[in-house]
């Protein structure tokens, strides 16, 4: 009967070990695990959320370059047509300043060539007079005429 005692002393033994494994190591550890299952689920869940969040942030930032961008846009073409306007306005200044110099130059030549003329007309008069009086004084022939003129002009230069 003393193997049936061993046998049964060590089913006994058995049994208690299984109790008390699991008492004092099965379910903390199954505890445990579940504990660390879930804390992994939950930052699962919290790493979706956020990411969902930066997600979003990414799109709401992606969606303001745009805009910004498409402003910038915007702000250039109407600095470039402006530009373009001022550029046009240089232009048409220039050209009336042009305009303006050109016709006081035509204004200053008429002065000058009519002064030119009105000196040229009285230095003519001047030559007619005195070769008037000197064709007057001395009456020759045609010949002599001609030669006294042309010393005249000569003289005169």
């Amino acid at each position: 009967m003393y193997i049936d005692f061993l046998v049964l002393a060590t089913i006994l033994n058995f049994v208690l070990l299984m109790v008390i494994l699991n008492r004092l190591l099965y379910k903390p550890l199954k505890k445990f695990f579940n504990d660390r299952q879930n804390k992994i689920k939950e930052d699962l869940l919290e790493a979706e959320r956020l990411t969902k969040i930066a997600n979003d942030r990414v799109t709401e930032k992606n969606q303001e370059l745009s805009n910004f961008r498409s402003e910038c846009k915007g702000i250039k073409d109407k600095i470039m047509k402006d530009a373009e306007i001022e550029r046009e306005n240089i232009l048409l200044s220039a050209k009336l300043k042009e305009q303006d110099l050109i016709k006081h130059a035509e204004n200053k030549i008429r002065t000058i060539n009519k002064k030119a003329i009105d000196e040229l007309e009285d230095k003519i008069s001047e030559v007619i007079a005195t070769l008037t009086g000197k064709i007057l004084e001395e009456k020759i022939d045609s010949d002599k005429d001609k030669e006294l003129i042309t010393k005249l002009l000569a003289k005169r230069g």
